[in-house]
């Protein structure tokens, strides 16, 4: 088979690829460095990594702003505080909008 058969071949498999990466909208920038724990849909790939899909929009600005102040404790929570201190209300307002719609 010619290099050029093998190059439309490879095209026809991913053009529904990219056509889907189209679709999807963007990660706005405050949700950036959630994604590489959470995922950016906010269903994480790795155990024991919380799933954020879905949760409430209120409950996730709450344990954000918890975790940012030092107030929550245990568990992941030194990791979460390092992140979330770098946090502003409102890009803990865009997290949490962003995957309690997802």
């Amino acid at each position: 088979m010619s290099p050029f058969r093998l190059d439309l071949a490879a095209l026809a498999l991913l053009a529904p690829c990219a056509a889907l990466a189209e679709d999807a909208p963007a990660v706005p920038a405050s949700v950036s460095t959630c994604v590489s724990c959470h995922a950016a849909d906010g269903n994480p790939l790795v155990a024991g990594v919380p799933i954020l899909a879905g949760q409430r929009e209120d409950y996730l600005q709450s344990a954000l702003k918890s975790y940012r102040s030092g107030y929550r404790k245990g568990g992941m929570a030194d990791v979460m505080e390092i992140y979330a201190k770098e946090l502003s209300d409102s890009d803990i307002e865009e997290i949490a909008k962003w995957f309690s719609a997802n």
